[in-house]
């Protein structure tokens, strides 16, 4: 192996695992054997990786005023496009999870590791099907020793989702006594949110060949509406309360269902009136103010890790987890009716004298809103171990099984309830089923023209309902590696290399009530119950051979078969390290990756609502999308290039990394608004009402689409020792140079500096970074970060999006044993966006960009840490 090293902070590396027992770990001048994340094969030194690598520790986590995962996330320079913000328009079902997106490549491309193993997806989906882990549900925050992130393609390595990198979250195994955490966050701007999070963790070794770590975590959060906010625009629906009307007498060659008119009291009532095209005219409803950007979330997490010597060469370990989190979000008052229901002649409030088509919601303007419910659990348990062969020679074995079950309860419209109440035989105890009953006895009308009737908000418990599901995805991964020193020698020293095997079965399990089966809602519709699983075998192989003292390369190749579904696939990985001199060393990587499509995605049934613009009339709306699996899809690959350099003099260190990723293949759901625009009455695609207004288009997931990027990431860091203390300065950020886009037909875009709200693609601001500078002054500290995300470009309008420019404050002082003696206390105060920046309008609902902007504004925190 390579015998040169450099300092750490020149090229930090990823631990995963480490051989000495726990006596020989107190004795610090024992020279042991680890494996670093990147590579299977065990070496002597940290400080010396091929791939690029970002290592962030525990301390910096709460120096950059992280509250949890998801905060750290956000500020990543390399992540791109993660769904980490509520909206309810583009997390549906969600709410209260996180995600990375490293590259901007999707929320599937990246691999979530613990402790180097494979975590559960979750059992939800997003908008666009695609499977994540939920990094809201892995561990208490106290429980991380570290979070590393490999910056490049390792499915040689990893396997299936590496293709953008892997985030790999690492333990403290070596925690010795108990730590306590508190935290109270608050908006300090308009509006009020509020987190309150207590955190506890205690370690220790247990006699002189185990160690123990436990670890809980409780967030209580409160809810930010958008309504609370000075920034939102509004956002219209033009299926409102006060609604619209479809007059079929009223019909001519270009409203051939008939003209639509805005409810005469439109305005009056407090809706917005619109002239549309051809004669039609809509009462808007503005649901912007109901959008929730915070949800309610009541989080628990529980996490417990024993390792125990069973001899002087083998180690034992076992570990369990669990994450539950209840989440509330207010929506509208109500959903939009989209099947156009019917308003007879008879109905005793209907001025037109025809039956009639209503276009509209049952509750809007001034209604009080709906919640909607969801319970997401995640449970794990592992165990495995790692030991000596012959000496040189590893063996490790790991087995995870681990499940993540989401319970939805969103509320909307009963389709045959609400239609049954404009008929006059709504009401729950209503037996009538003629016209002749209608309006009798305990049978009531629902007026569409008069929203303050009070038989509307008699008929509310019959009208809405609860749309109910339980998801849930399961995962069982067994995986045994053989690593060696020594294959044999070359001019550099001995061959190190490493033989795998994994086996993976996964499964998802969708079960909904009877209701929701049978497309009884009138926006969200329903959904099909669903199974699917596979099973998924590897093997790998890697070796690194140290030419000269100076440069090693690397190799590495993967198998995986997945069977019936997905075909099977080979992958390689090459790289190089040179260390130049004592000041600058090379590194590079060549490498596929690949991505198999998820179950979800082979075998899955997905509907929920989309923005859709109807070419009929021009009128946008919103209707359902309902996605069918394809047990036909191949994985999509990518090729990814990084070649990097270091450069570290005395307490200066300098990474820089030129990176390129080519990904085919693209797994995705097809465009809603393509299927439209290409027919818009294609019976067997787009489904209309008996009024002509869409209610459902049916896609289906597709490999269709590639994303070419590429761009540079720089760190940089320094110390100045003064008399006031020591400086810390440093510098991240990652700089695109490409972005291109191909769609389904193979028309190429150049997605770079732009939202890509239509494509495949996600928001590509060409720089995002931090400048930082950290003091410390004995038992005091303070930190300052300025964030910056540079302006891009909304491609559907065509506006500016401008650059989102925050300020971090922090001031931490210890405070010793003030609390209990043989403790530490340290109080920590900081503002997060100290200059309460908007995030930057975008012409959407809910006037931000949830992808990128942070609609949370300033807060103020302050954490009190207690070590005894």
């Amino acid at each position: 192996m390579l015998l040169r090293t450099l300092p750490l902070l020149l090229c930090p590396v990823l631990v995963v695992a480490e051989t000495p027992t726990n006596a020989q770990s107190n004795d610090q001048s024992a020279i042991e054997t680890i494996t670093v994340t990147g590579s299977r094969i065990k070496r002597s030194i940290q400080s010396e990786s091929a791939s690029p690598i970002s290592s962030t520790e525990l301390s910096d986590l709460t120096d950059i005023g992280a509250n949890n995962v998801r905060d750290l996330i956000e500020v990543l320079p390399f992540n791109a496009g993660s769904q980490n913000n509520s909206d309810n328009l583009s997390q549906n079902f969600t709410a209260g999870t996180s995600n990375v997106n490293l590259r901007g490549l999707g929320v599937s491309s990246t691999l979530v590791l613990l402790n180097g193993i494979r975590q559960v997806t979750s059992a939800v989906v997003t908008d666009q099907g695609a499977s994540f882990v939920d990094t809201a549900s892995l561990v208490p925050t106290l429980a991380i020793k570290r979070v590393e992130i490999l910056k490049d393609g390792a499915s040689a390595i990893y396997g299936s989702d590496a293709v953008a990198g892997v985030v790999n979250f690492i333990t403290r195994d070596d925690l010795e006594g108990s730590e306590l955490q508190y935290e109270y966050r608050t908006r300090w701007s308009d509006g009020d949110q509020e987190d309150t999070k207590i955190d506890f963790a205690h370690g220790g070794y247990v006699g002189d060949t185990g160690h123990m770590l436990f670890a809980v975590s409780f967030l209580e959060r409160s809810s930010l509406l958008l309504d609370e906010v000075d920034w939102l625009q509004p956002a219209t629906s033009s299926f409102g309360n006060p609604g619209s009307f479809v007059i079929p007498s009223r019909a001519d060659e270009n409203n051939p269902n008939g003209l639509t008119v805005a409810d005469p009291n439109c305005v009056a009532n407090g809706g917005i009136f619109s002239e549309g095209s051809n004669g039609n005219s809509f009462c808007l409803f503005d649901f912007g103010p109901q959008i929730t950007a915070v949800p309610n979330e009541d989080r628990l997490q529980a996490y417990a890790r024993a390792t125990w010597d069973w001899s002087d060469t083998t180690r034992l370990w076992a570990e369990f987890g669990y994450a539950r989190n209840k989440i509330t979000r207010e929506v509208s008052p109500s959903f939009p009716v989209l099947n156009a229901p019917s308003v007879l002649a008879s109905h005793p409030d209907n001025p037109y004298g025809e039956d009639i088509f209503f276009r509209g919601r049952p509750y809007g303007v001034g209604k009080p809103t709906e919640i909607n419910y969801y319970d997401h659990t995640t449970s794990r348990f592992a165990f495995g171990g790692d030991g000596e062969i012959t000496e040189g020679i590893y063996w490790q074995f790991s087995f995870v099984a681990a499940a993540n079950d989401a319970i939805l309860n969103p509320r909307d419209v009963i389709t045959d309830n609400f239609q049954a109440a404009l008929h006059g035989l709504g009401g729950i105890k209503c037996s009538g089923t003629t016209v002749a009953e209608a309006g009798q006895g305990e049978c009531y009308y629902f007026n569409p023209f008069d929203p303050q009737d009070p038989d509307n908000e008699l008929l509310r418990d019959f009208i809405i309902g609860d749309y109910l599901g339980d998801a849930e995805s399961e995962m069982r991964v067994y995986e045994a590696v053989i690593t060696g020193e020594s294959l044999f020698e070359v001019g550099g020293g001995d061959v190190g290399y490493a033989l795998g095997f994994q086996y993976r079965d996964e499964s998802i399990n969708n079960v909904y009530d009877s209701f929701t089966q049978q497309d009884s809602f009138a926006f969200l519709i329903g959904n099909q119950n669903f199974y699917g699983e596979r099973d998924v075998k590897a093997v790998f192989a890697e070796v690194l051979v140290p030419l000269t003292l100076d440069l090693e390369i690397g190799a590495a190749l993967r198998y995986e078969d997945y069977g019936e579904f997905g075909g099977d696939t080979t992958n390689p990985k090459v790289s190089f390290l040179w260390l130049a001199s004592e000041l600058f060393s090379f590194r590079g990587t060549y490498s596929t990756s690949f991505r198999a499509p998820s179950v979800h995605q082979l075998q899955g049934v997905q509907t929920n609502f989309a923005n859709i613009t109807d070419p009929e009339d021009g009128s946008t709306t919103f209707g359902g999308n309902r996605t069918v699996g394809d047990p036909n899809l191949v994985p999509e690959t990518s090729q990814a290039v990084n070649l990097g350099l270091s450069f570290s003099l005395d307490e200066l260190a300098v990474d820089l990394d030129y990176w390129d990723f080519s990904f085919e293949d693209v797994l995705t759901r097809e465009s809603h608004q393509a299927v439209v625009n290409a027919n818009p009455n294609d019976p067997s695609r787009v489904i209309r009402t008996s009024a002509g207004t869409i209610s459902i288009v049916n896609t289906k997931f597709i490999n269709a689409e590639a994303i070419d990027t590429s761009g540079l990431d720089i760190s940089a860091t320094t110390i100045y020792r003064t008399d006031m203390g020591d400086f810390r300065p440093q510098l991240k950020a990652s700089y695109l140079l490409s972005y291109d886009l191909m769609d389904a037909s193979g028309n190429t875009s150049d997605g770079l500096g732009k939202l890509n709200r239509n494509t495949v693609g996600n928001p590509a601001p060409r720089l995002r970074g931090s400048i930082g500078m950290n003091w410390s002054d004995g038992e005091h500290s303070a930190n300052i970060y300025l964030r910056h995300v540079a302006s891009y470009e909304n491609d559907v309008s065509g506006e500016s999006i401008s650059s989102f420019n925050t300020i971090d404050l922090q001031y931490s002082i210890n405070l010793g044993d003030l609390v209990k003696e043989d403790s530490e206390t340290r109080l920590i105060a900081g503002i997060v966006n100290a200059t309460d920046e908007d995030p930057p309008y975008v012409s959407i609902a809910g006037s931000y960009d949830p992808r990128t902007g942070d609609p949370r504004g300033r807060r103020a925190y302050i954490k009190v840490q207690l070590s005894f």
